[in-house]
């Protein structure tokens, strides 16, 4: 039986292999400029936000400088250290409130509903994310924003074959693999799922972006700082654009329960 990642034991692995890397760059690029276009009052400052399993805090930090005040939370205390040293070098203290806890405690940690529930990168490590999006959904005002980004199973098959894995991507698109593995050690998740969770939780998706959708296919010299600016510019060029969005590293999905102007993705 699967059970929920140990976050602190994977702590350094994020710090180093994610936030501290190209990978990292991208996926914090794509999601800010996804949010603020999707969620433009965001940019206005003055929203109750929540980013659970929010790690070292870097997207809470971006979005409490625009003006908004952000409660992370996080079920790693390794996590909360390193997220209160940034927090303090950027000067934004007054409008971060870091709270230890995982997702089935947030509505005994966490006071009233929010205009904005971000959770990217967690469901793919919990034993039970359907649950999760079902509880996210209940911490959300009446008109608020739930933003998922998770890891993308298409994704994981198609770097499977890649690397002529051809059994294993086989399973794994037809959902037979639920057991961490891999590079990452997470669990990725169909995109039809994910999107029927929010369905049963009375949201709509109204919108999709694909993210690190070239990135992790790219030679390690293409990734460099050298190469950074012309490979941000395609992945937020083809981050809505079929079929590439459906093949990036993690799917990022809006979802509310208001009615949402233009077409639903």
């Amino acid at each position: 039986m699967r059970s929920d990642a140990d976050f602190d034991a994977h702590g350094q692995d994020f710090l180093r292999d994610v936030y501290g890397s190209s990978k990292g760059r991208v996926r914090l690029d794509v999601l800010v400029t996804d949010l603020l276009a999707w969620i433009p009052q965001l940019a206005a400052g003055g929203l109750t936000v929540l980013d659970v399993g929010g790690g070292a805090g870097q997207l809470s930090i971006r979005l409490a400088t625009l003006g908004n005040h952000v409660v992370l939370a996080d079920p790693s205390q390794q996590m909360l250290n390193e997220a209160t040293e940034a927090i303090k070098r950027v000067g934004v203290a007054d409008r971060v409130t870091l709270v230890r806890s995982d997702i089935a405690r947030l509505p005994q940690v966490v006071d009233g509903s929010f205009t904005v529930v971000l959770c990217h990168a967690v469901l793919e490590w919990l034993a039970d994310p359907r649950t999760a999006v079902m509880l996210l959904a209940s911490l959300l005002g009446a008109d608020g924003v739930l933003s998922l980004a998770f890891y993308n199973r298409n994704a994981s098959v198609l770097k499977r074959m890649l690397k002529g894995e051809f059994a294993q991507a086989l399973r794994e698109a037809s959902g037979q693999v639920q057991e961490r593995g891999g590079e990452s050690g997470a669990v990725a998740l169909a995109e039809h799922d994910v999107r029927e969770w929010a369905h049963q939780a009375d949201l709509t998706v109204y919108a999709k972006a694909g993210i690190r959708i070239f990135h992790d296919h790219l030679r390690p010299a293409h990734r460099t700082a050298e190469w950074m600016d012309d490979l941000l510019v395609a992945e937020r060029r083809f981050r809505r654009e079929e079929p590439f969005a459906s093949l990036g590293q993690h799917i990022h999905l809006l979802c509310t329960r208001s009615t949402v102007d233009g077409s639903v993705m």
